[in-house]
């Protein structure tokens, strides 16, 4: 599951991921609060997020007791564009593959930001 403040950059993740390992990812704009809380019901693996504080809208070591969080929030820049951006890409994806569907217990918690390297 993609959480999104940018639409540009949450599909393009999804879009992404789907190329590079064949993952379907739900998408769905942070600022939707029910479509959110609906969406993380479904209880995913992965929540990826992008937002500049995620946990003040929402609890989502709660509403998502199992998943792994990964803040992309990080590789965004403001001004010119970090050199190598599909660095952060490839973070992302890494990750996801490092994130094993089987269910954890709620307190197996793990929030990963990703940075883009900076030279």
């Amino acid at each position: 599951m993609i959480l999104y403040e940018h639409a540009l950059l949450g599909e393009g993740i999804a879009k992404y991921l789907r190329a590079q390992i064949g993952v379907e990812a739900m998408v769905v704009s942070i600022r939707h609060p029910e479509a959110v809380e609906s969406a993380l019901a479904v209880g995913p693996s992965v929540v990826i997020f992008e937002s500049s504080d995620p946990f003040e809208q929402f609890d989502l070591t709660t509403l998502a007791p199992h998943a792994v969080l990964i803040d992309v929030s990080a590789v965004i820049t403001r001004g010119s564009v970090v050199a190598p951006c599909a660095a952060g890409l490839e973070q992302i994806v890494q990750a996801v593959r490092d994130s094993s569907p089987v269910t954890r217990p709620a307190r197996a918690r793990r929030v990963r930001t990703l940075a883009a390297p900076t030279g």
